[in-house]
């Protein structure tokens, strides 16, 4: 597969993250350029954001691995929230 044109490499690995359960995230975005993969879009742990590394390297050890997929951080609890 690593010899197939850009779009079906792409969605290839776009596949592969959101089935492998060490990531299972959908909307992640993929582009191939030369020997370089981009992956962006948010992931909801550290762990899933390595396991995406991983995911992308062992399907195409061929490319190198641009992780740019962000944990978001959530804003420090304040208490209780009130209702009103």
């Amino acid at each position: 597969m690593t010899d197939a044109p850009g779009p079906y490499r792409e969605e290839s690995l776009r596949q592969a993250l959101a089935t492998d359960p060490r990531v299972m995230e959908q909307e992640l975005d993929v582009s191939i350029a030369g020997d370089r993969v981009v992956i962006s879009g948010t992931v909801p742990t550290e762990d899933r954001r390595a396991a995406v590394t991983e995911v992308a390297r062992e399907r195409f050890p061929d490319l190198q691995v641009d992780n740019r997929t962000i944990v978001p951080t959530l804003p420090a609890s304040g208490g209780e929230e009130r209702v009103t």
